[in-house]
């Protein structure tokens, strides 16, 4: 079977269909705009002066400590009643699922709890004191 008849009109047939500009997704917004207020905390701390060193280890340090943040919100949160589909969980699954998904397949559950959260934190923690050890 082909298409229908009025799928496409009678001058476009044979012709490629235009292609469609389509706008970046919710959780790569989401996560531009993290990265986006890391990198100005980061340059805000040292005067807005150029120091490519310093800049980095600021950026690491403060995308590190605001996925830490909104991990333990996302946690905190799930202990109550609130809907999946409410704007800021919403927000919170977009910033944080990327981290605890690959978490999730490595880490064993206890009984009826789920310490991937926990784990994600610690090693959120960690990450900015070995980069800072490796590079000096």
């Amino acid at each position: 079977m082909g298409r229908p008849w009025w799928y496409d009109s009678y001058w476009q047939k044979g012709q490629r269909p235009k292609r469609r500009f389509r706008l970046p997704g919710r959780q790569t917004l989401v996560w531009a705009v993290l990265i986006g207020l890391s990198l100005l905390l980061a340059v805000s701390r040292t005067g807005f002066e150029v120091a490519g060193l310093a800049w980095l280890l600021g950026f690491v340090y403060y995308l590190c400590r605001i996925l830490a943040f909104a991990i333990f919100v996302r946690a905190i949160l799930s202990w109550f009643a609130i809907g999946r589909y409410n704007l800021f969980m919403v927000l919170l699954d977009d910033v944080t699922e990327p981290l605890l998904s690959p978490l999730r397949r490595v880490v064993p559950r206890l009984g009826m709890f789920d310490i991937t959260p926990l784990i994600a934190i610690i090693i959120l923690y960690f990450v900015p004191s070995i980069l800072f050890s490796i590079i000096s």
